[in-house]
């Protein structure tokens, strides 16, 4: 059997190959140690049974995220047969800089150039053969979402995975030639390790993870550094690196891509932005888009059609009294209603046991299973809503849109999702922190998430308030109490 590695940027279409190429094998898990999703599926199209692992999506190798470690450890340490590096060709420039990366390793590699149409709506022609020279390895242009060309890829990485493949670097045909020259050899020393490409150019990155592994070896590096011209190189051979991928790239760029694209034109993408990202309109919007969904979710009256309903003109079991409960509390009160009825069945079964044992059941274990599964369909509710505007994009819109808010709280607008999650449950709002970037900002979005009051908190508030609250306090302050 062979293994296949998906490796892209996020939001590249990685998934949605991962997803059309395995379909319902798929599977879901967490890498050992780290709570970052694992993927693996089957491909079973070809005579030949291929397992596809999705590796999170990244913008680099470099160890600053748990999402990078968990991929450059697997590229490293487990050598799949084959990586198929998924490319957006709207994005190009900024994608080529992680393929720079994954041409060190000694893994055969292949592209897939994929959302091609939308290039080509842009107006962007790609040259498919002068990018194969450039970068050494077969290009496949695909659209993930349309399933094309996906077979041409998967024909093509079977038979690049029957060859190996030494890596390169585009530091090799940079002026960070000489320091590659002279650590080469340190590296090859190095007993048991492959990539010998890759770890040299880690080396001089200074990687945290290379120092750590081999300080020896990385105290060797210091000095053939420190030996070097600093007028040339300043000492930040990490920077270095960097700008020597982003001048590779930038050199042979218009040799890839002829576009006719018109700068000053905008897209339909621009001008939605221009309306939900104003600097007067963002904000409004964003909280009547919330306003909405929480309304179609968790509201009594929906689009608050008791001002046209008479007073007890009609009371119907689950759809409201006087007033039309809203999709999410009609799901709700279905589910209440069903587990009642239930309940009152076990109650007539037990009608002849103990008063005790009958109690335990029917009102100890049953009530509390069926008060839980009466807040299922509200977060199922909420989390539906949530994916619809993720999928629109307008979540990417509002998270900008309460970045400068939440940098005054020392979080980004990334925290903005986790932290609206918490509303339906903190539990995968917490969950949710994973995507964010630093270890900081996701211990304390964490801590943050249990303030944000749920379904099942507002029962404990509801209990509390006799206690704590005077009688004469005002609705309008509980309320704000308890949010």
């Amino acid at each position: 059997m062979l293994r296949f590695a998906l490796a892209g940027n996020p939001n590249s279409g990685k998934t949605t190959l991962f997803n059309s190429l395995t379909g319902s094998t798929a599977q879901v898990g967490n890498w050992p140690g780290v709570t970052v999703d694992k993927k693996v599926g089957t491909y079973k199209t070809s005579k030949e049974t291929v397992q596809v692992v999705d590796l999170p999506g990244i913008y680099s190798l470099s160890p600053y995220t748990p999402e990078e470690v968990v991929s450059r450890n697997f590229l490293i340490d487990e050598k799949p047969d084959c990586v198929i590096n998924i490319i957006d060709a709207t994005n190009l420039e900024r994608n080529l800089y992680l393929t720079t990366q994954l041409l060190e390793i000694d893994v055969p590699v292949i592209i897939a150039l994929n959302m091609m149409d939308a290039a080509l709506e842009l107006g962007e022609k790609i040259d498919i053969d002068a990018m194969m020279k450039i970068f050494q390895v077969p290009v496949v242009p695909i659209s993930a979402l349309k399933n094309e060309g996906l077979d041409t890829l998967m024909q093509k990485a079977l038979i690049v995975a029957r060859h190996s493949r030494h890596g390169w670097s585009v530091i090799e045909h940079s002026s960070l030639k000489q320091v590659f020259d002279q650590v080469h050899p340190l590296v090859e020393s190095l007993p048991s390790i492959g990539s010998h490409t890759f770890h040299i150019v880690k080396f001089i990155e200074g990687d945290e993870m290379e120092k750590a592994m081999h300080p020896h070896i990385y105290q060797q590096v210091q000095e053939i550094e420190s030996a070097l011209p600093l007028d040339n190189f300043k000492g930040d051979f990490g920077g270095k690196v960097a700008d020597a991928r982003y001048n590779f790239i930038t050199e042979h760029f218009a040799e890839i891509v002829r576009s006719n694209y018109n700068p000053h034109a905008l897209t339909k993408s621009d001008k939605i932005d221009r309306i939900l990202t104003n600097k007067w309109l963002g904000i409004p919007i964003f909280f009547l888009t919330m306003l909405l969904v929480f309304h179609i979710v968790f509201s009594h009256d929906f689009l608050f059609l008791s001002v046209f309903i008479p007073q007890n003109s009609f009371d119907i079991p689950i759809i409201g009294t006087d007033a039309i409960n809203s999709p999410g509390v009609i799901l709700s009160e279905a589910v209440t209603y069903i587990c009642d009825l239930i309940g009152l069945g076990l109650s007539s079964i037990l009608k002849t046991a103990p008063t005790w044992l009958n109690g335990l059941i029917v009102n100890g274990l049953w009530a509390g299973l069926s008060t839980v599964l009466g807040f299922i369909p509200l977060i199922i509710a909420l989390f539906f809503f949530i994916t619809l505007l993720e999928d629109s994009g307008y979540m990417a819109r509002a998270a900008f849109i309460m970045d400068r808010a939440f940098r005054r709280m020392g979080l980004s607008g990334r925290s903005f999702v986790p932290l609206l999650m918490s509303f339906g449950c903190a539990v995968p709002g917490i969950m949710a922190t994973r995507t964010l970037e630093s270890e900081k900002e996701r211990r304390l979005t964490i801590m943050l998430t249990p303030f944000f009051s749920c379904s099942a908190k507002l029962q404990i508030w509801a209990a509390l308030e006799p206690f704590y609250i005077r009688e004469s306090m005002p609705d309008l302050l509980f309320f704000l109490f308890i949010f």
